[in-house]
């Protein structure tokens, strides 16, 4: 955890925010192939087409979330790494003066 005037930034729940992030991604991506399996438990053609119509706006809102969920994962590493960045040079900075 780095620690300044104020600021506190806990390197570890970025990392863990991360990967958790990226875990969901892979288990709604996973889900693609789901829908002919539902599909085929269902008799009747009404409510295999009922069915149908769910299983298509869901496919449509998950590859949304999908996409999503991948965006906020790439801002938690940027600020991760920014952070680090700023940590590392600020503490270059300080070294230099004292010598």
């Amino acid at each position: 955890m780095s620690k300044g005037s104020d600021l506190q930034v806990d390197y570890d729940l970025l990392s863990t925010s991360a990967k958790q992030l990226a875990q969901i991604r892979r288990e709604f991506k996973e889900l693609d192939h789901w829908n002919q399996d539902v599909r085929s438990l269902l008799g009747d053609s009404r409510v295999q087409s009922a069915m149908g119509d769910f299983v298509d706006n869901w496919d449509k809102n998950r590859k949304r979330l999908v996409e999503e969920i991948e965006e906020v994962g790439k801002m938690v590493k940027t600020t991760s790494d920014a952070f680090k960045d700023l940590d590392y040079d600020l503490a270059n900075a300080t070294k230099g003066k004292k010598e």
